[in-house]
């Protein structure tokens, strides 16, 4: 068995195989004839790139009557990266795999990529990724059952380097991948992060939301921003990435899906079909600035700094104001125009306004604005983070927990553990005791089984998180 293939989804496994085998017969348009078979190492990337493609079209799959789209770099340039997937090569995933399955009718292309090197203007993107989707002719391989619960049944998207180095071309202002460095403490943190993600891939994550209101939640999310929205439940791995060769910045935790959804679905997130609470960490950057400061930190650092604004309430003026603090410390020079995600006009102010106040709040660490603190702060609570998710690896019960940078998620019943490693993990770093903070959850009305009849029990037991975690678990069987 190849090495990244599991024993648990023989059956997927079996289909890319089918697949791999007719685009060594296919007969290409371009060439009128069929391409030189490939053997060896070469064979295995064109089954791993399959693979892939397949997995990831079909992750985004929870009805067999709407297929979601995925992108795909097609440009040569973008294989050339050292941060890639080493099995991932340009002339076999794109001119091989990727072309193949549209030539044999498994996939189509949606919608056509381009790109312009300004990247941006008047915030709109000028460059977009070519995306494609599963046909009726790929997701028919799998029964009608598999096809209820793709996203439970295929293998879990994995990263071959989960420790990545990203930094900033300051020519092309591009984010460029450089080689990981091989030491010690990499390899301790790869090590680690094995450790969590063999947890949390044994487990199934889901949303306790209809798939028909899951799917509509996406579109007009993808509306809102211009673009199409999908979450894949696959990605269950998570990676690292810092800022810098010497790593000293950034090393946040990236991968989960549940990192990529609105805010407002975080309430409904399901671990095994249990409910979840999620605590996070209160002011933590203010918090470890002050505390560098030598200084008590302050029980709310983000309230009452623009008083009272007309029109607004106070929960969307704080929510404002930290994402304001937080660009104004990761930023490396004063900010002329408001960061992304900030509207002052729609708060009567001017972003100057903004800045000036927060920067006279917080008089005793001023400083720190806009010298690009933010980053070296991001590697501190990353630190962080890695031990509070290590506690619940290496539990005897092998907890599973969803890291959001500065808050967890977990299970109900493990409140009181998640709050004690979260005060304990920032103790050890800083030598205080944190504040922390419950989300608040909305109670979710259960159904009446003793007052059901049969039909309606089977009907409101016939959720799609709920076939997807039956599907799942039947993997492990």
């Amino acid at each position: 068995m190849k090495d990244w293939r599991s024993k648990r989804h023989l059956r997927f496994h079996s289909i890319t195989d089918q697949i791999v085998g007719e685009i060594q017969e296919h007969v290409w348009l371009t060439e009128g004839r069929a391409k030189r078979r490939l053997e060896g190492e070469y064979l295995d990337a064109l089954t791993y790139s399959v693979e892939t493609l397949i997995r990831d079209s079909v992750s985004v799959v929870y009805q067999r009557r709407r297929y979601g789209s995925v992108s795909i770099k097609k440009r040569k340039a973008d294989y050339s990266d050292t941060g890639r997937d080493p099995l991932i090569r340009y002339r076999i995933h794109i001119e091989r795999a990727y072309l193949g399955l549209i030539q044999l009718g498994y996939l189509i292309e949606t919608e056509k990529g381009f790109h312009d090197r300004k990247g941006r203007k008047d915030g709109k993107l000028l460059s977009r990724l070519t995306r494609y989707k599963a046909t009726d002719k790929l997701i028919q391989l799998f029964t009608a059952e598999e096809q209820c619960i793709l996203p439970a049944i295929i293998p879990p998207a994995s990263d071959p380097n989960p420790i990545r180095v990203r930094v900033r071309d300051k020519e092309t202002n591009r984010r460029q991948t450089l080689p990981t460095p091989d030491t010690a403490n990499v390899r301790r943190m790869r090590s680690n992060l094995d450790r969590i993600n063999d947890v949390l891939n044994r487990y199934w994550i889901d949303l306790e939301v209809a798939d028909d209101l899951l799917n509509e939640e996406f579109h007009m999310l993808g509306s809102q921003e211009g673009r199409d929205i999908q979450i894949r439940m696959n990605q269950r791995s998570l990676y690292r990435v810092f800022n810098d060769p010497e790593l000293k910045t950034g090393g946040r935790f990236y991968g989960g899906w549940w990192q990529n959804i609105p805010r407002g679905l975080r309430q409904h997130l399901l671990i095994d079909g249990k409910r979840t609470i999620e605590l996070d960490y209160s002011n933590q950057h203010p918090t470890i600035l002050y505390l560098k400061e030598g200084l008590a930190p302050l029980p709310d650092s983000y309230s009452g700094i623009l008083g009272e604004l007309e029109g607004h309430s106070k929960a969307a003026v704080r929510s404002m104001v930290k994402v304001a603090f937080n660009a104004m410390l990761n930023a490396g020079h004063r900010l002329r125009q408001a960061p992304e995600g900030i509207e002052p006009a729609k708060y009567g102010l001017k972003w100057r306004q903004i800045s000036e106040a927060i920067e006279a709040f917080h008089q005793p660490i001023a400083k720190h604005f806009y010298t690009g603190i933010g980053l070296r702060l991001q590697r501190m609570d990353s630190d962080i983070a890695e031990r509070v998710m290590l506690t619940f690896a290496r539990h005897e019960d092998r907890i599973p927990i969803l890291p959001l940078h500065d808050s967890f998620i977990l299970h109900y019943g493990y409140e009181d553990m998640l709050r004690q490693a979260m005060e304990t993990a920032f103790e050890e770093l800083l030598g205080f005791k944190p504040k922390t903070a419950l989300t608040k959850r909305p109670s979710v009305p259960q159904p009446d089984w003793l007052n059901m009849e049969l039909d309606a029990i089977i009907v409101a037991n016939s959720n799609g998180h709920e076939q997807r975690l039956a599907g799942f678990r039947s993997l492990a069987g």
